[in-house]
């Protein structure tokens, strides 16, 4: 497997720091281009540590590199140089060529290298005030020069140089807390890249598996996920599984649960935290979060209440506990009051989103008026996590429970098909006084996923529409159609395709019969991922991958669809 660092970057399981390859602009900021050191922490005001340079006589060497899961080389003309995580604090590099570290100190603050003495052991610590962190940098073997000048409180440059003697050099860096000791470990190069590589091999092993012509593409998949997973640190109490060690450095309240999906075929323990992680900063109304990293939740918006249907399916890929569906029925159950107490603002019997955020679809043109906004997928999550909310409260021996979520979902159903479709087909509706929005969204066609808890007549004219010619490329379906006036290539929700999406529209499409469709749907979204990688969404038309191209939500869909649909 070889990682393109451009699109992938290079971290392990746990750890805040990685390694990406940048030229042009990254997180909206011009980067000369090269091999950069960087910090994930959601309290870093930027994640740009050091530039990584291999230099030759005081100049900067032509390189090339290549990496894979264990470690990244760097290759020039006079030697080499080898990078690899001896854990999720600790980095180690080996080399006979030297390196420059250059500490990104321009426009920051107190941004300095200064000597540090730990017992008979010499270290150098490196602050980087606005990556909120410190590290500890050692040379194991060879020698750690520093070029800096001192600037009453930070340093205008800070350059460290990893220089061998008579033998390669070996460094260490250490991500440095309040609570750092030395630990007296040494290290070997070798036995570091080993450890490294049989970590992600176990875990690829225990990921789902996937037809033989896919293998490709799932091991980058596997790669993309356990490289996004960090420690609990800060306000994640769990491991956790971030969207992205990109820029998209937060879980999300709804693609949490893809995530979830992928680990739970032999991974159950890391598979419930991942679903849980969000239900930890549940308000007392039952309200979950936007997102959170370590330092920051945002409860400007929420995410959709896809948890009961992802809860039906982790139950079918994994035992779940008599505790663990208490745990899970009590969070579900606040999650689904908080929507019908706090956003039914007519008190019509139907929720609301009050912004395309809140959907996830956010700027889809069902959203192109000013909300709040009643679109039909909310009603049909709703439906059936009540559904899965009665389920759970029979088995759990709560009867009245049971009987009581059976009515409501009833009663929404009923209610969602009255006011949200019109001969047989979803609309989207607009302000309180329930306007029609002229949108040729495919959100609105996620209710497919009640599978025959539709009426035929909707069920059939639904499956119609997905079959056809409205949202279907040669790659996927498309969310918004490309015979629309408001499709866009690059439009976010406005055409490209999307790994959610498809899961969900393919599952109530398998739910209703439609084997032959979904197959022929996975197949073409598995060649699209193992073609351009594990983009945040892709060209309908190309097949292009689009934003982030190390997306975690799209590498577990691509493995569970794979598993399932086709393995």
């Amino acid at each position: 497997m070889k990682l393109n660092l451009k699109e992938v970057p290079f971290s392990t399981r746990g750890s805040y720091m990685t390694f990406s390859y940048l030229e042009g602009k990254f997180q909206g900021r011009e980067m000369e281009k090269g091999l950069y050191f960087r910090n994930v922490h959601g309290s870093a005001k930027s994640s740009f540590l050091a530039r990584v340079t291999p230099v030759w006589q005081g100049a900067p060497l032509e390189y090339t590199y290549e990496a894979d899961g264990g470690e990244v080389r760097i290759l020039t003309s006079k030697g080499q140089a080898g990078i690899a995580f001896a854990d999720k604090d600790t980095i180690v590099i080996q080399g006979n060529v030297a390196l420059e570290l250059d500490f990104v100190t321009e426009d920051t603050a107190f941004s300095f290298a200064q000597p540090w003495k730990a017992g008979s052991r010499d270290f150098w610590m490196v602050n980087c005030f606005d990556g909120n962190a410190r590290y500890m940098l050692r040379a194991q073997q060879g020698n750690l020069k520093i070029e800096q000048k001192w600037n009453v409180s930070t340093a205008d440059y800070c350059r460290i140089y990893l220089e061998s003697g008579q033998e390669e050099y070996l460094v260490t860096i250490e991500e440095n807390f309040e609570d750092w000791a030395d630990t007296k470990r040494t290290f070997d190069y070798k036995k570091t890249v080993e450890k490294s590589a049989r970590e992600f091999e176990e875990f690829y092993q225990s990921m789902p598996t996937v037809p033989e012509e896919y293998k490709e593409g799932a091991r980058v998949a596997a790669y993309v996920d356990w490289a996004s997973i960090v420690a609990p640190c800060g306000a994640l109490k769990r491991e956790s599984m971030f969207m992205s060690k990109n820029w998209m450095c937060n879980v999300w309240s709804w693609d949490h649960c893809f995530n979830a999906m992928a680990l739970a075929y032999n991974n159950p323990k890391e598979a419930w935290d991942q679903f849980m992680v969000m239900f930890d900063f549940q308000k007392p109304s039952g309200n979950i979060p936007d997102s959170v990293n370590d330092s920051k939740i945002v409860h400007n918006y929420c995410k959709p209440p896809i948890h009961g249907w992802a809860l039906r399916k982790l139950m079918h890929i994994m035992e779940v506990s008599h505790s663990q569906l208490e745990e899970a029925y009590d969070k579900l159950s606040r999650w689904t009051n908080w929507w019908l107490n706090c956003r039914d603002e007519n008190n019509d019997g139907l929720c609301e989103y009050t912004h395309g955020n809140d959907s996830g679809w956010d700027n889809a043109t069902a959203f192109s008026q000013l909300p709040p906004t009643t679109l039909p997928d909310l009603a049909a999550f709703l439906v059936l996590q009540m559904d899965v909310l009665s389920e759970a409260a029979e088995e759990l021996g709560y009867q009245a429970d049971s009987r009581m979520w059976k009515k409501r979902a009833d009663e929404m159903l009923e209610n969602m098909l009255k006011t949200l479709f019109e001969d047989g087909l979803p609309k989207a509706l607009t302000g309180l006084n329930m306007e029609k929005v002229e949108s040729d969204s495919l959100i609105l066609y996620l209710p497919i996923i009640l599978g025959d808890r539709l009426p035929e007549e909707v069920r059939g004219k639904m499956l119609e529409v997905l079959k056809g010619e409205k949202f279907n490329t040669q790659h996927g379906l498309a969310t918004e159609s490309p015979q629309s006036k408001y499709y866009e290539s690059d439009g976010y929700w406005r055409g490209p395709i999307w790994a959610p999406s498809t899961m969900i529209i393919l599952d109530g499409m398998m739910e209703c019969g439609e084997k032959e469709f979904v197959q022929e749907a996975t197949h073409k979204f598995c060649r699209m991922v193992q073609n351009s990688g594990c983009a945040e969404n892709y060209d309908a038309i190309t097949g292009e991958g689009l934003r982030d191209r190390a997306y975690t939500w799209t590498a577990s869909v691509m493995l569970v669809m794979a598993h399932e649909y086709l393995d």
